[in-house]
This record gives C-alpha cells, sequence and structure tokens, in this order.
C-alpha cells in the first residue's frame, strides 16, 4: 500500500490558497489564514468573519458575508478571503492533530 505524503499536500494546499496569484492580494489572504487560526488581530472588516471561521464557521452570519463583500467587491474575492480563512484554521487543526498523533506513537 502507498502511503499518501499528507505534509506534502498540506504545503501545496497552503502555497495555492495563500501566495499564488488570485483576485485578492496574497497578504491580505495570509492575514485572513492566520487569523481564522488564532493569530493577531486584523483590520475590519476582515478581524471579525476570520475569527468567527475559526471559532465557528457555523455561525458566520449573511450579514458578516455581506460586509465582506462589499468591501470586496465581487463575489470571486469574498470567496478567495473566506476560503483563505477556512484553509487557515483547517490547517492549523491538522497541525495540532498531527503533532498529538506523532507524539503518542513515540
Amino acid at each position: 500500500m502507498e502511503r499518501t505524503d499528507h505534509p506534502a499536500l498540506a504545503a501545496r494546499l497552503e502555497q495555492r490558497v495563500f501566495n499564488e496569484p488570485a483576485d485578492t492580494p496574497a497578504d491580505l489572504r495570509q492575514a485572513m489564514g492566520q487569523r481564522a487560526a488564532g493569530g493577531p488581530p486584523i483590520a475590519a472588516p476582515y478581524d471579525d468573519i476570520a475569527r468567527q471561521i475559526g471559532e465557528a464557521a457555523y455561525r458566520v452570519t449573511d450579514a458578516q458575508v455581506a460586509t465582506l463583500r462589499a468591501k470586496m467587491g465581487t463575489e470571486r474575492a469574498t470567496f478567495e478571503l473566506i476560503v483563505a480563512a477556512a484553509v487557515g484554521a483547517a490547517l492549523e487543526r491538522w497541525r495540532k492533530g498531527a503533532a498529538t498523533i506523532a507524539e503518542a506513537v513515540k
């Protein structure tokens, strides 16, 4: 059975979401991902929705999305930032889980 290189896949996902060309600036996508992963506060209105995605994405409101959409001007840009926050939170959780598993099997 071939083993999947999960760290390499995670690194590729991180590269694609946070660093490759998109409609939104890479530094803003990175900040959204970091904030959702428990990082430092960022400017409004980004902070509110990134923090909420990181804490409990199911609680994101239509108003939060509408505020971000109004700021970004397009659905695509809004989507990119929401995805960046979701991926940032997911990668943080995955890394913590992987570290816990690695520690347990020592």
